[in-house]
């Protein structure tokens, strides 16, 4: 029986065919995508996350009959706990781990998505567990093949504010306003309170060390692995934003009053979506200002003026977060495991769960990275 899909599995980026987006397509683009599966994002992912761990990566490009793109998929498998695990590239660097999705005459159906999966997995190296996370209904108004394989509920969702609506509605859901104006003039009466959006490299990289060195004494408050146990996330940043800035992608927010950078918003742009990625503000005596609240206020009122459609804070549901956005994005996964060696390795990752969700755990893990900080400085 003639297969309904035409599948390519390239093994290099360099390989990828021309129709695999670069940087941040406009809203008039032939595709649609978050900005985690651009190309530019995987050779930025490649050249940090991806350079570490045992793994091998799997450029799916789907095609109907009469060789249309339908689909593009970045997967990796990845070597972990005695078990070969097939999963999009992410490494928690990706909010959305979704297709790049074509427009197309395809009707999608659970049984199609299931067909179209079984044929991906035939053209890829064996493999004993699926896990496929954080896989949004939807890219951009255009459903998602990829949800009808869902087994589960992502444990976490995404949030985001949306920006097609009035500003005078927007601006009435900020968060305690009036303590935020109150804010913003006391930290004007402190020097002149600057609003800027980095353009030139130079600017871009300097407000970039202001953003890692102020996220890393964060880290270190919070008492969570930073930018000192992870390089790869540090590279990340570090190395990688001049190559967003250069394909359009980045957008860098920063606050200054008088000459001191107090709060930066690094984020990247797809379409009419901004993605805030990375937040950082000023310690000390700064705090008490709210830095960081101030510059989330003026980047969105920036944003829905310049005919951005969605601030997106991306997954997560710490507090502040369903705070700051009236809108929730579901996510789905699956899990399974396709051999022996798959049901054990998922076994144990239970287990392990079951662990760390117990209050002991959870009271004695911040602990491991202050006393291994101290270490590392002696």
């Amino acid at each position: 029986m003639e297969k309904p899909f035409l599948i390519e599995v390239r093994n290099r980026l360099d390989d990828l065919s021309s129709d695999w987006p670069v940087g941040a397509p406009s809203h008039q683009a032939q595709t649609l995508q978050h900005a985690f599966q651009s190309r530019t994002f995987l050779q930025v992912w490649l050249e940090s996350f991806g350079r570490s761990r045992t793994q091998s990566f799997h450029f799916v490009e789907v095609r109907d009959r009469a060789r249309q793109p339908l689909l593009f998929m970045p997967l990796r498998i990845l070597r972990a706990g005695g078990a070969r695990l097939l999963q999009f590239v992410d490494q928690d660097a990706a909010d959305y781990n979704a297709p790049v999705l074509f427009p197309s005459e395809m009707t999608w159906s659970r049984e199609t998505a299931e067909q179209l999966w079984q044929q991906v997995l035939a053209e890829l190296p064996p493999v004993d567990v699926v896990e496929l996370t954080k896989m949004p209904g939807d890219v951009e108004g255009l459903l998602n093949p990829l949800v009808f394989l869902g087994s589960g509920v992502n444990e976490l969702s995404c949030h985001a504010t949306d920006l097609r609506r009035p500003w005078a509605e927007i601006d009435g859901e900020i968060p305690r306003r009036t303590t935020l104006m109150r804010k913003i003039r006391g930290l004007e009466r402190l020097g002149p309170l600057g609003f800027h959006l980095a353009e030139t490299e130079d600017e871009v990289r300097r407000v970039t060390a202001v953003m890692l060195r102020q996220k890393q004494r964060r880290f270190e408050e919070t008492k969570v692995p930073g930018f000192d146990v992870d390089r790869d996330k540090f590279d990340f940043f570090d190395r990688g934003t001049a190559r967003f800035h250069r394909d359009g992608m980045l957008r860098l927010f920063y606050l200054t009053a008088g000459e001191t950078v107090v709060a930066t918003i690094w984020g990247l742009v797809s379409g009419k979506r901004y993605y805030a990625i990375m937040l950082s503000f000023e310690g000390d005596e700064w705090t008490k200002h709210s830095p960081g609240s101030i510059l989330f206020y003026k980047a969105l009122e920036w944003l829905h003026r310049n005919g951005f459609e969605w601030m997106d804070l991306g997954i997560g549901n710490e507090p502040w977060k369903l705070e700051s956005c009236r809108t929730t994005i579901p996510l789905v996964e699956r899990r399974e495991a396709l051999t022996l060696r798959g049901r054990l390795y998922l076994a144990r990752l239970s287990l392990m769960e079951k662990i760390r969700g117990t209050p002991v755990y959870q009271r004695l893990r911040p602990l491991k990275w202050v006393v291994l900080r101290k270490l590392s400085v002696r």
